[in-house]
């Protein structure tokens, strides 16, 4: 053979060798960046949640999106369909800070038409500098540049793990049950009062609080950075924001650690600025105590079961818990405070 020739023939196999790896991928997509899946049902999973996020994002119908970390992720879309109207997806990111969400947000309004977000916002994703995220963004899936896809086409893990992960699920895809599935957990057991209890050290009164200044400029940034924005730029849509119901227990920690003055200090900062924009619907379930001392209903201090997050889409679509002024979430602090300093002994006279 040739030199020639041979040089031929090996171009040609390997010309045919990345486009064979180009088409499987695009075919099977595991993420879904081009399309839903056609032949198997998604294995989506909490590890790969910034990949399959794109995916979801870009190629299911909906209407309407979720967005929050993993207190989000046990929601029913269904569910809130139901109660809020519209069609919803999950866009949760677990962990993840105040530029994650906005990375959800932004791919969701490019590429739909979004009449509502749902919204939880968790304290600890406006704790952290504005441009921090949970970890870095595959932003090659979150554009709309075909040529930098060649991270996902020749990616290891997509072509030795998601893919065969992908072909181990085929049979019909259910976009519906997907949706509904998609990222749901929960642990075999629930530890109760006295497991959460065990959680915290209540040994002695509850120390000085540290001071609040830069928990609340970490706050004020994000949200300027990262929420606000969004709010602003789509005034068709509706934000229903909500502070989400934590444990007694969560905020008896946070007094341990010195934190609550904060918690509470970035809570009305991030209130008054959401309660100035028409439309945002504000809810409180921070001092709902039906689910925040129903040790019952939590995982850990933060985390709970889904039923808790359907009874949450009923109460929206009543406005029960909706805050409309700050009157209104300061009462909502001292009742929530009182019941706090209660967990503690007293200090001796």
């Amino acid at each position: 053979m040739s030199r020639k020739r041979w040089c031929i023939i090996s171009a040609g196999m390997l010309a045919f060798s990345l486009a064979f790896i180009v088409a499987l991928v695009v075919v099977v997509d595991p993420f879904e960046i081009y399309h839903r899946a056609l032949f198997y049902n998604p294995p989506y999973e909490s590890e790969t949640q910034m990949y399959a996020g794109a995916g979801v994002a870009k190629s299911y119908t909906y209407d309407s999106i979720i967005v929050g970390s993993s207190v989000t992720e046990n929601c029913t879309p269904s569910v809130y369909d139901a109660a809020l109207g519209g069609r919803f997806v999950k866009l949760c990111m677990n962990a993840g800070l105040s530029l994650d969400h906005a990375k959800m947000m932004d791919i969701a309004f490019r590429t739909h038409d979004v009449r509502r977000v749902v919204y939880g916002l968790d304290f600890f994703s406006f704790s952290h500098y504005y441009n921090n995220q949970k970890a870095e963004t595959p932003d090659y899936l979150y554009d709309d540049n075909l040529l930098n896809d060649v991270q996902y086409w020749f990616n290891k893990s997509v072509l030795f793990s998601s893919i065969p992960k992908a072909l181990s699920r085929i049979g019909t895809p259910d976009e519906d049950m997907s949706r509904d599935a998609m990222y749901f957990w929960q642990p075999p057991s629930l530890p109760g009062e006295e497991g959460l209890r065990a959680m915290v050290d209540l040994s002695a009164p509850m120390p000085a609080q540290a001071d609040t200044a830069r928990g609340v400029e970490l706050a004020q940034l994000s949200y300027a950075h990262n929420l606000l924005p969004y709010i602003r730029d789509h005034r068709e849509t509706t934000f229903t924001v909500f502070f989400p119901p934590y444990s007694l227990y969560y905020w008896a920690d946070q007094a341990v650690q010195g934190e609550l003055d904060t918690r509470i200090a970035q809570k009305n900062l991030l209130a008054a600025a959401l309660l100035e924009e028409p439309n945002v619907a504000l809810y409180d379930f921070q001092a709902y105590f039906p689910f925040v001392k129903d040790y019952d209903l939590y995982y850990d201090l933060i985390h709970y079961v889904s039923s808790a997050n359907d009874a949450m889409a009923q109460a929206m679509a009543q406005d029960l818990c909706r805050v409309t002024d700050m009157a209104q979430l300061e009462a909502n602090n001292a009742v929530l405070l009182r019941e706090v300093e209660a967990l503690f002994p007293q200090a001796s006279q």
